[in-house]
Formats: structure tokens, sequence, C-alpha cells
């Protein structure tokens, strides 16, 4: 594994959890910048991990981000609905009827 390998994955942890920091804040500009500069920093990590030959500890550290990475998408999901039952509550919209026609006869 060489080092230019390793300083990426540190980078990309790095960023990884300045993302998270922002999710958990809730600062949607901040994790819009963070989340671009974690895809680029993991599209040349995986450049770099490709080009590398197989390593134990470099796939280690591939399954601790993936995980890492599905806590985030769970977070962030959360945070979506979260964000949609605000909406709702400031927002709300009729109920729409299960029967067609059924009220415009009788109301």
């Amino acid at each position: 594994m060489q080092p230019s390998t390793l300083a990426q994955f540190d980078r990309v942890e790095q960023q990884f959890k300045q993302a998270a920091a922002y999710l958990a804040s809730g600062d949607a500009l901040q994790l819009q910048t963070a989340s671009a500069n974690l895809h680029a920093l993991s599209a040349e990590l995986a450049r770099l991990v490709q080009a590398s030959p197989p390593n134990k500890i470099l796939s280690q550290r591939v399954k601790i981000l993936a995980q890492g990475l599905q806590m985030l998408r769970d977070n962030l999901s959360r945070q979506a609905a979260f964000n949609q039952q605000s909406l709702q509550v400031l927002l709300p919209q009729a109920a729409k009827s299960t029967y067609s026609g059924g009220a415009k006869r009788y109301s």
C-alpha cells in the first residue's frame, strides 16, 4: 500500500466526519458542500485503490467506510422524513377521498 493511498483514506475519513457533523447539526448548505467534497475525494480514492495491489488493511478500511456511509444514509433519510413531517404540519393538505365523486354529491 502506498503512502498516497493511506493519505487519501485519511482525507476521505476526515471529510466523511465533517459531512456527518453537518448532517447532525442540520446545516444544509455546509452539508451540500461537504458532500460534494466527499464525492470528489472518494472518486480519487477509488482510483488509487484500483491501482494498488489487494491488501487486507485496505479492504478493512473500505468496509469501515462503507458501514459509515450506510449510517450516514440512514441519518439523511431520517432527516428527510422529519422535514417532510414538519412541512406537513406547516402546510397541511386536504385528505384525498377514497371514493371518487363521493364528496361532491353530498357536501
